[in-house]
This record gives structure tokens, sequence and C-alpha cells, in this order.
């Protein structure tokens, strides 16, 4: 298995954080990382690219040209990073050729080896975390190959004004062969959609951004509360933040820690969860070792 990750702008100081658990728990992948050659950045642990190395396609330079979120300086280029990982994955597939890629955002942590997912999944094109009708996060997507990764990137021109969550959306529902990641729990709009397919084999439950959010918060929340007193609301002990764009009811889970690891009990039943988006970005907190 293949690990991509990409830090454009700043990078983030949790990034060691989230190299560091790949490497604890998915033993002998390889895992490889995007980023600016001016970050002056380092890590033993990874494999480093420069993105200004690698040839960027026709499809991304359409991007830089014609989509508003790409000129878009909110939060140093949020909106712009979020959506051009996309692109320079597909860049640098396209150079090193390789096959069986997991990708996961730099605020995310692996807590379980994904081998068994991957022994279920490689025979699909792309598989996501979509816990909303309209709604994919990309804490977690797998790609086959370069061929998937240039699918991506010409769907993505076709919706260059949207955010990466609608955009990784139309892939799900665009893609041939393509599945979900098990979310922990039946949602409405999955016994309706047409759309939705999973693979209830898999023994293990992915966070999109519910999850983590609900156990340490969501990013900024400090300044949010404080700024905000009606978010005050939305908050429960053990910070408890309820997502209200997704229907999952993670308020009525019981959340178990074992050997440092999350799981989510039912009944008797300890169902091991895969990844956590730790949105409020300590992810030290939770590192396993």
């Amino acid at each position: 298995m293949n690990f991509v990750l990409v830090a454009l702008g700043k990078i983030p100081e949790y990034l060691d954080d989230c190299i560091y658990q790949i490497k604890k728990t998915q033993k002998k992948s390889k895992i490889f990382l995007l980023i600016n050659k001016d970050s002056k950045y380092k890590n033993k642990n990874c494999k480093i690219v420069f993105v200004e190395k690698l040839i960027k396609s026709k499809e991304h330079n359409l991007f830089v040209k014609k989509s508003r979120l790409a000129k878009d300086s909110y939060r140093n280029f949020f909106w712009k990073h979020s959506i051009e990982r996309l692109y320079y994955i597909d860049n640098f597939l396209n150079k090193e050729n390789l096959n069986n890629v997991f990708h996961i955002e730099n605020d995310v942590l692996l807590f379980q080896d994904l081998k068994l997912v991957f022994s279920k999944i490689k025979s699909y094109n792309f598989a996501s975390v979509r816990d909303g009708v309209n709604r994919v996060i990309g804490s977690l997507i797998y790609i086959k190959n370069k061929r998937i990764s240039k699918k991506i990137v010409q769907i993505s021109n076709k919706y260059l004004n949207q955010n990466d969550m609608k955009i990784l959306s139309h892939l799900d529902y665009k893609i041939t062969n393509s599945i979900n990641l098990p979310l922990g729990e039946d949602l409405n709009f999955i016994k309706k959609s047409k759309n939705y397919k999973t693979i209830k084999k898999i023994p293990f439950i992915f966070d999109a951004a519910a999850i983590g959010q609900y156990i340490d918060g969501p990013h900024r929340k400090k300044i949010i509360n404080k700024m905000i007193p009606e978010i005050k609301s939305l908050f429960k002990t053990n910070d408890g933040f309820v997502n209200k764009e997704t229907n999952l009811k993670i308020f009525d889970w019981k959340i178990r820690w074992k050997n440092k690891r999350p799981y989510k009990q039912e009944n008797n039943k300890l169902i091991p969860i895969a990844n956590l988006h730790i949105h409020s970005k300590n992810l030290k907190k939770f590192i396993i070792d």
C-alpha cells in the first residue's frame, strides 16, 4: 500500500503526528509527502516530493486559471490548497505510476492496519467516506491507479467553483466501480439513495469528520465558543460537538478506548474505529505511543 499526503503552503505542526501514526500502524507501507520546496520541512518517516518538480497537467492549469477558489486568499488559500491536492496527486501518480494509493488529510490519525480494508477494496477504482447526500470528506480516500487519478481531475474540472467536499461527492457518484467505507450506522439517505454503496464485510468504522469533532471538538473551538455564544448549544460533555451537516448520531454512541485505540461499543461488541479526523488539530493527545 502507498500513502500520499499533501501539505501545501505553511506546514502544520501536527503533520509529524499524522505521519508518525501511519508509520506506526501501517507496517511496510510507503509514505510520500507532497510539499512546496520553500517549506524546508524534513521527516525521516516519509519520502518528500517537491510539487514544483512535478509537471502540471492541463487539468491542473485549467483549475489555476479558471477557478474562483484558486484565487481566494481566505485562510492563506485554504480552499485552493484543499482542492489543488487532487491535482498534485494526479501529477505525482503520472510521474511515479503508483497503484493502490491511500490519501489521508493531515489532521487524521490512523488506528488500525488498513491491510484488511485493502484486501476488500482493491478491486474497486475509488473509495471514500460519505456522511451526507452531497458531502464526502477527504479524511481518507483510496485511488486505484493513475488512470483513475486522471478521471478525478477531469471530473473536478467540471466543478471549478465548488469546494473539495462537494467535488469529492461528485467523484464518488461519477467514477465507475467506486465504494463507500462504512460509517458505523445506517443513515436515512443511505436507505433512499441508489448511489450509496458500501461493503459490510469490512469490520471497521471510518470517520469523515463527525466522530473526531464529537470526541475533541472542532477547529478553533475556544475562539468560536467565545465569539458566538449560540454555539454553546452544540456542545455537550467532553466537547461533544455535534456536526449538523451529517445525520450520524454520534451523541448516542458509546465510544470506548482500548490500548489507546477508539471503538464503538454495541452491546458487548467493540467495533474498531479505523481513523479519527482530529478537527481540533490536537493530534498529539491521541497518539498511540
